[in-house]
């Protein structure tokens, strides 16, 4: 995700906009520091990579201290005091938080994090259609009920599409072609690494 969102911030900033581009990665690779929070059980296997008795002691805290408080509220809690730019531009990339103009990713820092969270699934940028049917699918018990589900993308997804191309738009670039391989062999890339 942290690769998407700060290729996005790099070209912003080549079109003259104030991105923190450290902020955008550091918020990318904490953003789901609490998604056990969300988890209806902790199954452990579902992990790709070994889970120690120290992962799981950490996280049945976490899950006991933020006991019904969503991933992206825990996160802030965890990180406010310290870091509280981090934690809310952390706070924001709620799925839903496009319908609320006080939680509503504003700055480039937050849209970035919360578009990024909708483009890349596991470590494989996709289409963000691929990626929201992946994500309704998920985290349909999220919403409730099936039919209180369909209502809330019917009127989060087209903000998502909007804020879309808000980003291609300022960077002269198409969705389709920001993919995994072509941020590998991007121009500004090669210079970089030289």
């Amino acid at each position: 995700m942290a690769k998407l969102a700060v290729f996005l911030a790099e070209r912003l900033k080549e079109k003259g906009e104030a991105v923190d581009v450290d902020l955008v990665d550091r918020a990318c690779l904490l953003h789901d520091i609490a998604r056990v929070c969300d988890f209806k059980e902790l199954d452990y296997s579902n992990f790709e990579q070994a889970v120690t008795e120290q992962d799981k002691a950490k996280w049945q805290q976490i899950r006991a201290t933020y006991k019904g408080v969503g991933h992206e509220d825990a996160a802030y809690e965890i990180l406010r005091e310290k870091f509280p730019l981090l934690a809310l531009t952390i706070k924001k990339h709620r799925y839903m938080a496009m319908l609320d103009e006080k939680t509503r990713p504003s700055t480039w820092e937050e849209k970035l994090v919360y578009y990024a969270d909708m483009r890349v699934m596991h470590d494989k940028i996709v289409p963000l259609e691929e990626r929201l049917k992946e994500g309704h699918k998920r985290n349909a018990f999220l919403h409730g009920s099936e039919a209180q589900s369909k209502i809330n993308t019917a009127k989060v997804d087209p903000l998502i599409y909007k804020l879309e191309e808000e980003i291609f738009d300022k960077i002269g670039l198409s969705p389709v072609q920001v993919t995994n391989e072509f941020i590998d062999l991007y121009p500004g890339k090669m210079q970089e690494s030289d």
